[in-house]
């Protein structure tokens, strides 16, 4: 079969044209949708990357804080022993009712100490002077607890739990 000129450009027309549809539909689509979507993510992943920026320099804080707080406690020696003479100092030995020492955070670059210390018969004023003098020293109250006595309301029973880093 022997086609006309006419009808040969037609065709080749066709052919050009059915070539350029399916490279558009089949490859330039399908880029420039991913194209669009990646440009959709840029504003979040800016988001992502100035949180990770603040994240780092929190990081980097604590990490120095940590680092302070065990050059401190080397120079300081053993918690409970540190407690017993702050005790001493704020004038409360007697009023010591028992210090216990507990298990804390252990990790390969960190350890924690913890002590509990339970006071009975003391007064607001010495509670507050006392947790006062303990974070002058860089130590960390993680719990406080007092309740007045039934006795005698003025002067309370205290449990006062207390961390440093070594």
């Amino acid at each position: 079969m022997k086609l006309e000129a006419r009808d040969k450009k037609a065709l080749m027309f066709g052919g050009a044209a059915t070539a350029i549809i399916l490279i558009i539909v089949f490859a330039v689509m399908p880029l420039t949708s991913e194209l669009s979507r990646k440009k959709e993510l840029i504003p979040k992943k800016e988001r992502d990357l100035a949180e990770m920026r603040v994240l780092k320099d929190q990081y980097l804080e604590m990490q120095k804080r940590l680092q302070q707080a065990q050059a401190a406690a080397a120079k300081r020696g053993p918690l409970l022993t540190e407690i017993e003479n702050l005790s001493k100092r704020a004038n409360l030995s007697s009023k010591i009712v028992s210090l216990k020492p507990q298990a804390g955070v252990q990790t390969q670059t960190f350890k924690e100490s913890i002590v509990e210390i339970k006071f009975d018969n003391v007064t607001l004023y010495d509670i507050v002077n006392y947790v006062y003098q303990l974070e002058q020293e860089g130590l960390r109250i993680k719990k406080l607890n007092f309740k007045p006595r039934y006795d005698n309301p003025k002067v309370l029973s205290s449990t006062i739990l207390v961390s440093s880093a070594e």
